[in-house]
Formats: structure tokens, C-alpha cells, sequence
């Protein structure tokens, strides 16, 4: 395996301050939604998105404003059918399945929180799987947006009979949308970014291109050293949209495998044959460019290429709502995730998503167990390498 290239640097204001994170299983899972509508190219045998949704608590208790708690994403509300029906029609018209067993207010008040010290709701976007239902909130929960939401989704439900939102959500509440510009060209990497509290301990990021106003997060866990959560939102559907890369490319062997049958670890090279590209270097999908669900295909691609590069760095770990690779890896709500570093989830669940292909690769390959202990070793020490000369700023 060639040496993986040094990333551009991920330059990220120093400060001291952090946020307490915690991921939050919103108990939401969707079946039978074609992959075919979100990624591109197909690879045979991954048919279905089958996934489920994470919400994410934030906590900063210094900050002194009615925002210490806030919550990133609310996953899929419980009586979903009680959405415009213009969705719910379309849901049911398609075949989908979704179940959800509570609602993330329940979740919240089960373990303690009172939900009158939540100040705002974040909403990485307005698709159905991450708005919740903010009526479970006290109207003194804010709910905050990306930019162009209020010119492009306003007037919605009942309003406008054919709008998919509800806006319900936001009746007698305050309801902000982030102007990125207004935080003088702040860049984390590649991304505009707005520092929330204004010390440095949590950044929204402008990621557009699935859907209008999209954003995602960046959360501080620790301060020394500097450790990151990204909480992508939609930003990618699938961790094939943004590895392997350049910089984190295909191992010649991968521990743990993400194969249930292969031992600890598996070899690369047989991911690599499926691959699309047949390559070790290149994410496996593009977000896919026609008939699907993102709003601006382009756009989104540039915004995961910017996740690409946080990507390429150990101390940045990227949580996106639907990685179904984090199960089983990840403590959850009400456990934090601030000690992530320490505990090793990026490394643990890197290639988990490989799991998509089992079938394909079980299919062509039957045995893959027969790496030996210096292959395991050779990718997982060309990258660290790799990582001493392009460390980011922190």
C-alpha cells in the first residue's frame, strides 16, 4: 500500500473550552429506502438504507447564557403519521418502514433533564429523520436553522397544504437562522464556521447540498490535547462518501475486520475489489446526482470533500446521524462521548461501515482470514506516520 498523503491543514482557533457531548440513540429506524436515492455507484448487494438516527445533547454549564444545553438533530418524531400528509402519503405509497419507540423528549426526561433548561433545538436540516417533534419542547426552546431556511421553507404546513414541514414546529418559539458571515470569514478547514459561544468550545459549520440551510457541528471534548466531535447531520449518508481518501486509504489490514465471519482482522484488498473505482484511495460513493434526495448534488460534494480532510485527522472524530457503524462502539445518552480519544471509537469503528458489502464480499471471497500479524500492522503505522507532519492547529 502506497504511503497516505499528508492532509491539508484543518486549522481550528486554540481555546481552552469545551462542551460536554453526549449521543443520544433517538430510537428511530427507517427500512427499505433505495440507496440507489442517496449514493452513487451502485455496489451489488447494497440495496437498502436500513438505518436508524442519532441526536446529540451539548452542554457548555460556564457559558452563562439560557443556551448550556442545547440539542443537534431530534431523529424521527413517534407519531410520525401525524406529519403532513403529503409525506405521509408518499411514505406509504413507497413501501417504507419507520418505527420509532420514543420521542427524544421522553428520552431526555427519563434520565433527568429538565426540559425547561433545554434553550434551543439545532436542526442540521429540515428532513423529517432529524426534526423530532419540537412541540414536545417548552415554547422557551428555540429552534435554530442554516441559512436560507426562512426564505426557501417558509410558509409551510398547514399554511402551505402541500409543504412536507409543519410549521407547528416553531409556533410560539423563537426561531433563528445562522448568518456565517456574520462571524467575520471564521473557517474551520474549508467550512464557514460560527463559534457559537463565542470561546471557541463549539462551532456550527455551513455545509450545504442535501438540503437548503444544511449544517453541521463541531463540538470541542477536550482542551489538552485538543479532541474534536463533527457532528455531521446529512452531510454523508454513508461513510463510503468520504473514505477511503488519500489520506486514509484502505489498510493492507484492517482491525477489527468489519466482516462478522473473518477473525480480527481481514485484508483490505478485498474491499478494494468492490470498490467502484477499484481503488484504496477514493471514497466509495458520490452523493448521487439525479432522482435522489439531496437538494444540490454538487454542492454536497464539495461539502464532503471538506470532510474528507477533517477526516484525515485522529483527533477529529466524524458522527454522522446515520452511522450504523457506531452501534456497539459509542457510549450513549446518558453517558458522555468526550473521552472518545482516549477510548479509541474512530479508530474501532473507521472501516465498520465495510459491513454494507458483506454479502458481496462473502460472495466472491468465502475465507478471508489469512493475514498474519505484520500485515495487520503495516496500515494502521503508515498512517499514524503520515499524521506528524500535518497535525492541526487546536
Amino acid at each position: 500500500m502506497a504511503n497516505p498523503r499528508v492532509p491539508p491543514p484543518v486549522l481550528i482557533p486554540a481555546s481552552q473550552n469545551t462542551v460536554e457531548v453526549s449521543i443520544v440513540n433517538t430510537t428511530s429506524y427507517m427500512k427499505g429506502f433505495p440507496a440507489s436515492t442517496f449514493v452513487e455507484p451502485d455496489v451489488p448487494g447494497f440495496d437498502f438504507m436500513d438505518v436508524g438516527s442519532y441526536s446529540f445533547v451539548v452542554k457548555h454549564p460556564g457559558s452563562g447564557s439560557k443556551y448550556n444545553t442545547l440539542l443537534f438533530d431530534l431523529g424521527v418524531r413517534k407519531d410520525w403519521e401525524n406529519l403532513p400528509a403529503t409525506f405521509v402519503e408518499g411514505i406509504k405509497a413507497g413501501g417504507y418502514g419507520i418505527s420509532v419507540e420514543k420521542d427524544v423528549a421522553t428520552i431526555l426526561r427519563e434520565n433527568g433533564q429538565d426540559l425547561n433548561e433545554v434553550g434551543a433545538i439545532i436542526w442540521s436540516h429540515w428532513h423529517f429523520d432529524h426534526i423530532g417533534d419540537p412541540q414536545t419542547f417548552p415554547t422557551t426552546t428555540d429552534l435554530i436553522v442554516g441559512p436560507g431556511f426562512k426564505q426557501h421553507c417558509i410558509p409551510a404546513y398547514p399554511s402551505d397544504k402541500d409543504s412536507q414541514l409543519d410549521e407547528r414546529a416553531w409556533q410560539d418559539r423563537k426561531l433563528h437562522e445562522i448568518d456565517f458571515a456574520s462571524d467575520k470569514g471564521l473557517r474551520i478547514g474549508r467550512f464557514q464556521a460560527y463559534d457559537f459561544y463565542g470561546d471557541g468550545s463549539f462551532y456550527l459549520l455551513d455545509s450545504p447540498g442535501h438540503a437548503v440551510g444544511h449544517i453541521s457541528a463541531l463540538a470541542r471534548t477536550t482542551a489538552d490535547p485538543p479532541s474534536f466531535l463533527l457532528l455531521g447531520g446529512d452531510i454523508a449518508h454513508h461513510c463510503g462518501e468520504f473514505r477511503p481518501s488519500p489520506y486514509t486509504p484502505l489498510p493492507d489490514m484492517m482491525t477489527p475486520s468489519p466482516l462478522s465471519h473473518a477473525g480480527p482482522a481481514c485484508p483490505g484488498k478485498i474491499f478494494a475489489a468492490i470498490h467502484p473505482k477499484q481503488s484504496r484511495e477514493e471514497p466509495f460513493f458520490d452523493p448521487v446526482r439525479t432522482g435522489g434526495w439531496h437538494f444540490a448534488a454538487d454542492e454536497a460534494k464539495e461539502s464532503i470533500d471538506k470532510l474528507v480532510e477533517a477526516d484525515a485527522y485522529d483527533n477529529i472524530f466524524p458522527a454522522m446521524a446515520h452511522d450504523c457503524s457506531l452501534a456497539g462502539i459509542v457510549d450513549l445518552y446518558p453517558k458522555t462521548a468526550n473521552a472518545w480519544m482516549e477510548k479509541g471509537w474512530k479508530e474501532k469503528s473507521r472501516w465498520g461501515f465495510l459491513s454494507s458489502f458483506a454479502a458481496k464480499v462473502e460472495e466472491d471471497v468465502p475465507s478471508t482470514s489469512d493475514g498474519s500479524q505484520n500485515e495487520r500492522a503495516k496500515g494502521t503505522e503508515s498512517r499514524k506516520d503520515s499524521r506528524a507532519s500535518g497535525m492541526m492547529l487546536g
